[in-house]
């Protein structure tokens, strides 16, 4: 029942205006001939005689409800028939704007609120919005099969007409925005469904407001509607007509986060080549790791002086030379030395050092060469990582670049106050930001000296556990690396001969344990493959065995 002024009323049929005060869609009609205007209170009996409710009259905010005619929306494609089921109008407001009108009823089935859009797309409520329940809600009762939630008025109008007006739908008062607190709001009238369809915007805080709604719903009736191509359901109506909406409404599928997926979600992807990843400089370490993938890190340690910056800048000018674009994070030298020394791995001289002769010609066109390919950040700027993660951001979605190296770990974490703990956080972070942007990072690490043997500068083995956070490391990179290279040989021979030793292999595991030779050419600062399988000639020394 509408309302409990009196016993037997009937059924409700439709709003019409009320001749008593004026409005022009407050006062409703009964199946007995009865009709209550909820605008003024007026209303009459079956038997036609005059009645004043003791109910005072509905005002909002101080003023009447506006008036408004009912118009077919020719370009949203919605006929007069829904326009007046819905009570969708349009009017002018008390400043003369032209605006559509969409009135909102309370739980008793009365006016409380209209919300008004005008042409610019800005809206407002007039009335008690507060009270109002969704738009659409009065037509419908407490139980039911299937109900339809829609983001907004004309979503729900364009939902309504591609089912003529027979089954429920209704939509949000607030839009994504506010979609948490009013299905809360409703959460007893909606579980009164069998089935509830969500139909939210295809953007970004309509993917929120699912996320955010659907966890407060019996997981068993929640139906999820999209759709590729259209941001929402008047969008599809318009352009595929009302067979894709009832198509859309049919294709619902059972709520599933998107972050979960099912074999059948990933059937396409698996009849896909597994393809190698993109070179390293080394031929060796490509075959051992089947090269580099986005969305990898990969920590690289070795002793002082040993070849670190070598091996990144060799890395580095390769990357390059092969078409990709480059970021470099080179926090202990300067952005010219970090230039000087990549084109002199390019050209095969020393650029980074004085008294060398060199063709500043030559010079120059090869660091002209790396215009829009090297990204160089100013490590004098800050070395902490919330400075550096919002470079990354900036590099790739702004020039694209997906390859980045860090030099290093020690310096990005040297500003936390528990430097082991904050590397975890650190290196966590690290590996999400690389899925995120689908990027490639190297991290360099600075090792921590062996307990026992030879010191990395003389040649000893690197190993896990001397990396610096070793734990966190190992946790979330995908390759580790030691570069071992004894500086301190007598020989000039032994001491440029130097290897790679892959120390983690998360994605084949083969490469563990595996070594890439090459030999440090003196006369041009290039690191050359060799194919000869050697270890390093280890100096043990006095002091190493106090360790």
């Amino acid at each position: 029942m509408v309302s409990d002024d009196y016993e037997d009323k009937g059924h409700f049929l439709y709003h019409t205006a009320c001749d008593k005060c004026g409005s022009s869609d407050a006062n409703s009609v009964y199946s007995d001939g009865s009709t209550k205007c909820y605008s003024c209170g007026w209303f009459t009996k079956p038997n036609g005689q005059n009645n004043k409710t003791n109910k005072k009259p509905i005002k909002v905010q101080t003023m009447e409800l506006l008036d408004y005619d009912f118009r077919m929306l020719k370009k949203r494609n919605i006929p007069l028939s829904i326009v007046q089921q819905y009570k969708y109008g349009i009017g002018k407001d008390k400043h003369d704007n032209g605006c559509q009108v969409a009135n909102y009823y309370n739980k008793d089935k009365e006016i409380v609120a209209q919300k008004l859009r005008y042409p610019d797309k800005t809206f407002r409520f007039i009335g008690n919005s507060k009270e109002a329940g969704f738009y659409g809600q009065q037509l419908w009762g407490d139980k039911g099969r299937k109900l339809v939630i829609t983001e907004g008025e004309v979503d729900a109008l364009s939902v309504a007409t591609a089912f003529e007006g027979k089954y429920p739908v209704v939509s949000l008062k607030n839009g994504a925005q506010s979609a948490k607190k009013e299905i809360a709001q409703q959460l007893t009238w909606i579980t009164g469904y069998d089935e509830v369809y969500l139909w939210f915007d295809n953007d970004e805080p309509g993917r929120k407001a699912l996320d955010e709604c659907v966890p407060l719903l019996p997981v068993d009736k929640v139906r999820i509607i999209r759709h590729s191509e259209c941001k929402d359901a008047n969008e599809l109506l318009i352009k595929h007509g009302t067979s894709s909406v009832i198509k859309a409404f049919y294709s619902a599928e059972s709520y599933k986060p998107a972050d979960i997926a099912t074999p059948d979600d990933l059937l396409d992807s698996i009849d896909e080549p597994i393809e190698e990843g993109f070179p390293w400089y080394f031929k060796k370490l490509t075959e051992l790791t089947y090269g580099r993938r986005y969305g990898e890190v990969v920590v690289a340690g070795a002793g002082v002086s040993v070849g670190k910056t070598d091996f990144v800048m060799t890395q580095i000018a390769h990357d390059i030379s092969n078409g990709h674009k480059v970021g470099t994070f080179m926090l202990e030298q300067s952005m010219k030395e970090t230039l000087l020394r990549i084109a002199g791995k390019t050209d095969g001289c020393f650029y980074h050092l004085p008294k060398v002769d060199v063709d500043k010609n030559k010079l120059k066109e090869t660091v002209h060469g790396f215009q829009s390919k090297l990204f160089l950040y100013d490590n004098f700027g800050s070395t902490e990582w919330e400075a550096v993660r919002e470079k990354i951001r900036y590099m790739h979605h702004n020039y694209g670049v997906r390859i980045f190296y860090i030099d290093n770990l020690t310096a990005l974490n040297s500003h936390a106050a528990d430097e082991r703990r904050n590397l975890d956080a650190l290196m966590a972070e690290v590996a999400g930001l690389a899925k995120e942007l689908d990027v490639w990072v190297l991290l360099i690490s600075h090792l921590n000296p062996p307990k026992t043997g030879a010191s990395h500068e003389s040649g000893g083995k690197v190993e896990q556990n001397q990396f610096t956070g070793s734990r966190a490391i190992m946790r979330w990179a995908f390759f580790m690396f030691g570069i071992e290279r004894n500086t301190l040989h007598p020989d000039p021979i032994e001491r440029n001969k130097g290897i790679i030793r892959c120390i983690k292999d998360r994605f084949s595991g083969q490469a563990t344990g595996q070594t890439v030779g090459f030999v440090y050419d003196g006369d041009t600062g290039l690191c050359l493959e060799t194919e000869e399988m050697f270890e390093i000639e280890r100096t043990d020394d006095d002091e190493q065995s106090d360790y």
